[in-house]
């Protein structure tokens, strides 16, 4: 088993980022580091400043792991961070 398949059970807070967001037409890509999660949504921050995303509004979400980068899908990332863990 590989820390990729098991990045769900992981905390994200500290993680650096990558979230899609928005509508199709309009997507929007911030990268920077996850600094806060709620139930139903990411904190994060770049160099200029600090944004709190939706987690019904993400795509895609990439975390920096070790060598590579994941892709987890919004959907897979609603609800309360303690319970993803537990999972």
């Amino acid at each position: 088993m590989t820390f990729k398949e098991h990045v769900l059970q992981h905390e994200f807070i500290g993680s650096k980022a990558q979230i899609e967001y928005g509508p199709l037409d309009n997507k929007r890509i911030i990268n920077g580091k996850i600094i806060f999660e709620t139930k139903n949504t990411f904190s994060i921050r770049d160099d200029l400043k600090s944004y709190v995303i939706p987690k019904k509004a993400i795509s895609q979400l990439g975390l920096v792991v070790k060598d590579a980068i994941c892709f987890i899908h919004g959907s897979m990332l609603i609800g309360r961070p303690e319970d993803r863990l537990v999972k």
